[in-house]
């Protein structure tokens, strides 16, 4: 078997993340299995045409909007060489549907919803947002796969009826959760959406409360958007507690979820939150706001706290943890519980069973 896998972002895209490490352990896994995965993206600064990656293929083409119309010219130049496409939706679709219906199946981590208002200028952000739903009917009767319970729930409100739901896989496991150090974590991409500028925003109250307490911000993203939150660290004098690390290793990340008590986690939309799961794998506790999403990776008041979406709830709640040792301690237990039950190569075995079922009819 040969699968055309359209996405686009790869694992290398400087600007990838929980979605396109997702696709990547599934895909390698599928060539360990004999499987040929050839993977079209789009194409970024410095990136090679075509390489291999982990025993994947991977073309790119075409910027991160363009790549849809330079994935259906390769594939109706080469469509005899592939026996299954995986349609991978992140905002917008690549429409197969139109040219390949019956060798397509859809995957989607989430929908974009309050995203546009974030991450995209107007008038685009409108139109995105009450177009969003038309073109996702148009995929309503293909057969789908759905990261978590909140992105099945959304598309079955929009007449999706062949929905299959997987869960993700954890890359950290500890025998034991380590000591901890008055350390707090934000790690993701410094963009509008993922909102760390809300974390620090609570930690400002936080640290009122609790001075002697340590900021950690991990990831990149646009200089526009980092250089709002570093203003907002100088207006508020947090220079000495607030440390942005920009983009770190995967040990480097242990190391610091590890040490860590708490992690903040103010995403306005998340298809799951890898890093949630990540976090309860090493005794880390996250309290992020309650969107979809992080209703699936978060149990309130089992392996994390949900709190309403502003600063000031965050920081409220974050403190009161804090102060509760014994009630801390017991969600970082259960967290590492909690993370025990996801594994990659589950996760695998089950998006594997949904395209060996969903290939055959």
């Amino acid at each position: 078997m040969h699968i055309l896998w359209l996405s686009w972002r790869d694992i290398k895209n400087p600007t990838s993340g929980g979605a396109e490490k997702v696709a990547t352990e599934i895909a390698s896994r599928l060539v360990k299995d004999g499987i040929k995965v050839t993977l079209f993206t789009s194409k970024y600064k410095s990136a090679k045409g075509k390489e291999i990656v982990g025993g994947i293929t991977i073309i790119r083409r075409g910027g991160l909007i363009s790549c849809r119309l330079f994935a259906f010219i390769y594939y109706i130049k080469r469509k005899d060489e592939f026996d299954l496409i995986i349609d991978e939706i992140n905002t917008l679709p690549f429409f197969t549907p139109f040219y390949a219906r019956r060798k397509a199946l859809t995957l989607i981590h989430q929908l974009a919803k309050e995203y546009w208002w974030f991450e995209v200028i107007f008038p685009f952000n409108l139109i995105g947002y009450f177009t969003e739903p038309i073109y996702l009917k148009i995929y309503k009767n293909q057969k789908t796969i759905a990261l978590g319970a909140s992105t099945t729930t959304d598309l079955k409100k929009l007449g999706f009826e062949n929905v299959t739901t997987y869960l993700p896989g954890v890359d950290f496991k500890s025998k034991k959760i380590s000591k901890k150090e008055d350390l707090l974590l934000f790690i993701g991409r410094l963009t509008p959406a993922k909102n760390a500028l809300d974390a620090v925003l609570a930690f400002k109250i936080i640290q009122q409360k609790l001075p002697y307490l340590k900021l950690a911000i991990i990831g990149s993203g646009k200089s526009s958007y980092i250089n709002k939150i570093k203003s907002h660290i100088i207006k508020f004098k947090l220079q000495k507690s607030v440390k942005l690390l920009g983009f770190v290793k995967d040990q480097k990340k242990k190391t610091l979820l590890e040490k860590a008590k708490i992690i903040l986690i103010p995403a306005v939309r998340e298809g799951w939150s890898l890093v949630a799961t990540e976090a309860n794998a090493l005794g880390c506790v996250p309290v992020a706001y309650n969107v979809s999403g992080l209703t699936d990776s978060i149990k309130d008041k089992i392996n994390g706290l949900l709190v309403k979406n502003n600063p000031e709830d965050l920081a409220l709640t974050t403190v009161n943890l804090l102060k509760d040792e014994k009630y801390r301690t017991k969600l970082a237990k259960n967290g590492y519980t909690f993370s025990e039950q996801f594994s990659w190569q589950e996760c695998y075995l089950d998006f594997k069973k949904f395209i060996q079922k969903n290939s055959r009819e």
